[in-house]
């Protein structure tokens, strides 16, 4: 599937059908399904954390009771990370006296059953990125964005995105492992992102902080 041709990215609103979203009978999946469902628009205009949905049109497009389809969410909130010492800032070493340094988080990562193996997660992880790079950091200070991944999650967020493993014992054994990537190691000459279109997917998901 492509975005802009079979589906589209938006911020979340109220029509946006949430009710459908499934993520099949695995039961450690069922928190990301009940948050589209029932908290993502309140985080969102709490200013707690803002979702960004991959969505189709609804079938019938005259219809004014339909609502657009959400086949994948992002989440993303303010967020920082303890580096511990396993990562020390080269390029700003006065920030290493710091316990955390600043981030954005991607809280949630989530795909509809109906859409896995379309690369849809990983999209929105793009766009992610791209609004990190381009629009967050060129902002406010953050160095980094991070995730909390499910363990069998962690290959795809180092080897389709390039994240690292935060390298301590600690992390290593924790069932969400911190990941995090380096947005000054970035290339900041990357076309951004549209981001008033706004974002992007895969089966992979992250839990929230």
């Amino acid at each position: 599937m492509q975005v802009g041709v079979d589906y589209f990215i938006e911020k979340l609103h109220s029509e946006h059908q949430t009710s459908r979203f499934s993520m099949g009978p695995d039961e450690s999946l069922r928190p990301l399904k009940s948050f589209i469902q029932n908290n993502a628009l309140a985080f969102q205009t709490s200013n707690v954390a803002v979702t960004y949905a991959a969505i189709v049109p609804p079938a019938d497009p005259n219809d004014p009771q339909a609502k657009k389809r959400i086949i994948a969410y992002v989440t993303l909130t303010c967020s920082e990370i303890d580096l511990d010492g396993a990562y020390p800032l080269e390029d700003c070493e006065a920030a290493n006296r710091y316990q955390s340094i600043s981030a954005l988080k991607v809280a949630r990562l989530a795909t509809h059953r109906d859409y896995a193996g379309h690369q849809i997660g990983k999209t929105l992880m793009e766009f992610a990125i791209a609004l990190a790079v381009h629009q967050v950091a060129q902002f406010v200070g953050c160095r980094f964005l991070v995730t909390d991944s499910k363990a069998n999650s962690v290959g795809f967020y180092q080897n389709k995105l390039g994240f690292t493993l935060l390298d301590t014992e600690e992390n290593r054994n924790r069932e969400h492992p911190v990941m995090f990537l380096d947005l000054n190691k970035l290339d900041l000459n990357a076309p951004p992102a549209d981001v008033l279109d706004e974002p992007e997917g895969s089966t992979q998901e992250a839990e929230p902080a």
